[in-house]
């Protein structure tokens, strides 16, 4: 049993708030991330917005990355799945073992979907910049807003890929406890 602290024992999260706290720190950062880039953008009197596209270079590369690793994480965590049933442990655990297994294959499928969305979106704001002319913007700060935007997209394409990263560090160690159970008999 975990042990809860004193903000979960004076102030239990609401079921509303655990199905909201996800989406809504997401948000927080798309947010943070376009301020940012902005406020960087304005500051600098667009001096950073060369940096800024070449980051944005690296976009093919991270979703190329990102997708082929949840390719083999799943892969992975299927063939982690398969050896569990080799493993001599309460029925209890077995089923829990799988469905957290079960768990982070449709995570890694979520994600590796996710991470191509924003790749399609950053390709579809690069294509709106590219539709209007310098001198035709619908208003003053039009590309710097979009070049946040991409930015912001960008920066939650990273997180995504670091959640997969995460993801294969937990199927790695799951992968080490059954071989352990395994040499030891259990």
């Amino acid at each position: 049993m975990k042990k809860q602290t004193w903000v979960q024992k004076f102030m239990p999260l609401s079921s509303a708030w655990e199905k909201l706290r996800k989406p809504i720190l997401i948000g927080a950062y798309i947010i943070s991330s376009m301020v940012v880039c902005f406020l960087s953008l304005h500051f600098t009197d667009a001096a950073t917005e060369v940096l800024f596209e070449e980051v944005l270079k690296a976009f093919p590369t991270l979703s190329l990355f990102g997708t082929t690793l949840s390719v083999a994480l799943f892969t992975y965590v299927d063939n982690i799945s398969k050896e569990i049933s080799a493993i001599r442990a309460s029925k209890k655990k077995l089923e829990r073992a799988l469905s957290e297994l079960g768990s982070l294959k449709r995570e890694v499928i979520i994600n590796s979907v996710f991470i191509i969305a924003l790749y399609i979106l950053d390709l579809a704001a690069k294509g709106v910049v590219k539709a209007f002319a310098p001198d035709t913007a619908p208003f003053e700060f039009f590309f710097w807003m979009i070049l946040s935007i991409r930015f912001s997209l960008f920066t939650l394409a990273v997180l995504a890929v670091s959640v997969q990263v995460r993801g294969l560090l937990v199927a790695i160690e799951y992968r080490n406890v059954i071989h352990s159970k395994k040499a030891s008999g259990k």
